[in-house]
């Protein structure tokens, strides 16, 4: 399963920009990073493949999505 996540460039993205850092000694760059929002969490948690429900009590995760909770989620009652 995967999810379809709108890239930072996007009107309403799913991750955000966190930058990277310049090592003031090297010169050397770090990867750029990017963080998931609660939205894109959401999508990637939808999709989860392998979830053991008496380990991981995922009822307590926070969730925000935009339109209807797809059939194959992992919070479908």
């Amino acid at each position: 399963m995967f999810a379809v996540l709108n890239g930072h460039a996007h009107a309403e993205p799913d991750w955000t920009y966190v930058g990277s850092k310049v090592n003031a000694e090297t010169g050397s760059r770090r990867t750029e990073t990017y963080n998931t929002t609660l939205i894109g969490l959401t999508k990637l948690r939808d999709g989860s493949a392998f979830l053991d429900p008496t380990a991981v009590d995922f009822k307590r995760w926070r969730q925000q999505r935009r339109g209807a909770m797809p059939p194959y989620s992992i919070f479908v009652k």
